[in-house]
């Protein structure tokens, strides 16, 4: 039983851990835009349901000895393929289609290692199901669930902060290696059975002479189940992340509670209660509503408790109904292959064909009335609070209450939609909205203003982070005070506010990865209608573009891609500040925005300044209602001879002292995470 156990903690622990470090691998090489979590998300969804077919099949149509020759070769080659991290040989050229050459990469470098990882869990238990046929198999799955939980919060706070990115991979290689030879041991056991017939626990007949039915309809329930928590899971985490509270690792809790809840269900029966939940889960789903209807009666905390108790609850229902449903183990194999496929097309639903039908988050209220619906049918029929004992047919009979219940969380979101957008757009960066509000027009990704114009004569005026006061806007005055033209580029379009500063003889060069941003600023917003100045826009990456921007010095090079949870990491390192200093003039100087709520990026990028070889100043500013600015914080670099550091505005920035750069992180290619610049306070 040990081996059995080490091999199913260990496999569901390696699962965990490669998703993110190989994705880190390639996340600079195409652009660090959000596609690629995407697309590596959708390669490791789909190949855990490859790997728990193969389990199936393996099981079905294989005695046991054939089953452990097989599985040992497949371990063997597995080794062979690694390491797991690309070499530069297959950094991209730009002309592939970043997609196809992504999902080729995962499959070259990570796919037969993670093929191997996916089939442990049913694999193991079918193995195990040949000692022993009692449904105490089932509770290797919340083992396996568990390692799963641990990768999962130790990556961030443990991996992460103390293993480059190269090292990451070898540790896991050599991780992988054990676990060869632990499954290893455990398929050569296989090899002394002589067939697939083995006596049950209780020394009756064999397993396979069994005649037991499992109908349709539960097969069924195998699927949609765990497909609707998966889904749930992804709308619920996108929701609290973008639009709750934005606060990096956040996500970190939704998918601990989607884990656990599989703990919960396959470790004991007993644990499962499904009135109780069902109650539960209803109360935080009314909050919701009322919060939906009343945005202002609710603290932040409160609804984003509520979510993550909504959030555990209809895990637990799923699932726990997936489990009460759970069959003999001859058709093990075949359940966890039902289920992983669920979890697949949850993801791919929300990831993939939500994105592609809507140009809002409509998922949110669709799933809220799903899980409404749900919730109240197991509810009311079971008919004890302690033991999941059901009579549908009491639900039956106040199914308008129900039905009452879930149009509730549709019906509230039409209303909330009545407010003040005009218009709104939707792809992998996540949805975009324009509202016009008694102060202006406003550009909001999620819960976060990217700027807004005024109307009327003032329409010209900077505004929000943008505003004359702002670390930027006195930047711009201290290099516009000649009258020769000047080259500014900025990364990061928003709405096109810092267009308001250009002059006739000044050049823009607007790099902008989302090409929505680019549609929206230039029909809903008129900055760079208005400006006299020379605008080129570029569509990608900002450090990729900056790479074949190689003949443009820049006077001025702002990166304003940094809000929220969404920190593109590959522009906050010494390489991608080695590339910046090279694309500045003379003279030139680099704004970066650091105002942030949950993260102090400003030792940071001081850090990196003097890494560089230039000086740095902090400048902070306040808002002004009355013109449409807000509180902003930007970091001011430059080389520390020039005479720009005299000007009378800049001159006030705060500076690093050698202490503080000395304790300050420093972020490479190689070696950077967020928990080295979390805010504590």
């Amino acid at each position: 039983m040990l081996w059995f156990a080490a091999t199913t903690l260990l496999g569901a622990f390696l699962v965990f851990q490669v998703q993110p470090v190989i994705s880190k691998c390639v996340l600079p090489w195409f652009g660090g835009t959000p596609a690629v979590w995407t697309t590596c998300m959708l390669f490791f969804q789909l190949l855990l349901f490859a790997g728990y077919f193969y389990a199936h099949v393996l099981k079905t149509y294989f005695r046991p000895a054939i089953q452990g020759s097989i599985h040992l070769v497949l371990l063997g080659s597995a080794a062979l393929a690694l390491p797991i991290e690309p070499s530069e040989v297959w950094k991209p050229t730009g002309s592939e289609s970043p997609t196809t050459f992504l999902l080729w990469m995962l499959l070259c470098h990570v796919g037969l290692p993670y093929f191997v990882l996916s089939s442990t869990g049913p694999l193991i238990q079918a193995w195990l199901s040949y000692q022993d046929s009692s449904d105490r198999v089932y509770r290797l799955y919340a083992l396996s669930n568990a390692g799963s939980l641990i990768a999962l919060l130790s990556y961030p706070f443990v991996v992460e902060p103390f293993l480059s990115v190269s090292n990451q991979s070898v540790v896991w290689s050599l991780l992988f290696c054990g676990f060869v030879l632990v499954q290893g041991a455990v398929a050569i056991g296989l090899l002394r059975k002589p067939g697939r017939c083995t006596r049950d626990s209780d020394g009756g007949h064999c397993e396979e002479s069994k005649s037991v039915e499992i109908i349709w309809s539960v097969r069924l329930l195998w699927l949609v189940l765990p497909a609707l928590a998966s889904t749930l899971l992804l709308v619920v985490t996108n929701h609290v992340c973008q639009d709750v509270a934005v606060i990096p690792f956040l996500w970190v809790l939704p998918l601990s509670l989607y884990l656990l809840s599989f703990i919960i269900c396959f470790d004991s029966p007993a644990w499962y209660k499904p009135k109780w939940i069902a109650g539960l889960t209803m109360v935080a789903i009314v909050v919701i509503a009322v919060k939906g209807a009343f945005p202002e009666s609710f603290p932040l905390l409160v609804e984003a408790t509520c979510y993550m108790i909504l959030l555990l609850g209809f895990c637990l229902l799923c699932h726990g109904e997936v489990a009460r449903l759970k069959p003999p183990a001859k058709y093990l194999t075949q359940y966890y292959a039902l289920l992983s496929a669920g979890g697949a097309i949850g993801g791919m639903v929300v990831a993939i064909v939500c994105p592609l039908v809507f140009n809002s988050f409509a998922e949110l209220p669709l799933s809220l009335s799903i899980a409404s619906g749900v919730a109240f049918f197991i509810f009311f029929a079971c008919q004890r609070w302690n033991v999941a004992e059901y009579d549908w047919d009491a639900a039956w009979n106040a199914k308008y209450f129900g039905i009452a219940l879930m149009v509730a969380p549709i019906a509230i979101a039409k209303f909330a939609e009545q407010d003040q957008t005009i218009a709104s757009d939707r792809n992998f960066f996540g949805v975009l909205r324009v509202l016009e509000t008694p102060q202006g027009i406003q550009l909001v990704h999620g819960s976060t203003v990217h700027g807004m114009q005024l109307p009327g004569d003032v329409a010209c005026e900077p505004t929000t982070y943008y505003g004359r006061k702002s670390g930027v806007g006195r930047v711009l005055t201290a290099i516009q005070q000649d009258s020769s033209g000047k080259k500014i580029g900025v990364v990061g379009l928003g709405c096109g506010v810092l267009a308001a500063y250009g002059r006739e003889q000044d050049e823009f060069d607007m790099l902008e990865i989302n090409p929505a941003v680019l549609q929206i600023a230039s029909e809903h917003f008129r900055f760079m209608e208005m400006c006299p100045s020379t605008i080129r826009h570029h569509l990608g990456d900002g450090r990729l573009l900056l790479e074949k921007l190689d003949k443009t010095k820049f006077d001025l090079l702002v990166l304003d891609a940094f809000s929220s949870d969404a920190i593109p990491a590959h522009l906050l390192t010494t390489e991608a500040f080695t590339l910046y200093r090279s694309r500045l003039a003379e003279n030139g100087v680099l704004a970066v925005h650091v105002s942030n709520k949950h993260l102090d990026l400003a030792p940071l990028v001081h850090r990196l300044a003097n890494e560089s070889g230039l000086e740095s100043r902090m400048i902070r500013a306040k808002g002004d209602d009355s013109i449409g600015t807000t509180s902003s914080t930007w970091m001011i670099l430059a080389a520390p001879d020039i005479a720009f550091w005299q000007d009378e505005a800049i001159v006030s920035g705060q500076t690093a002292t050698s202490e503080q750069l000395q304790h300050a992180p420093l972020w490479t290619d190689q070696h950077h995470n967020l928990v080295s610049v979390l805010r504590l306070w």
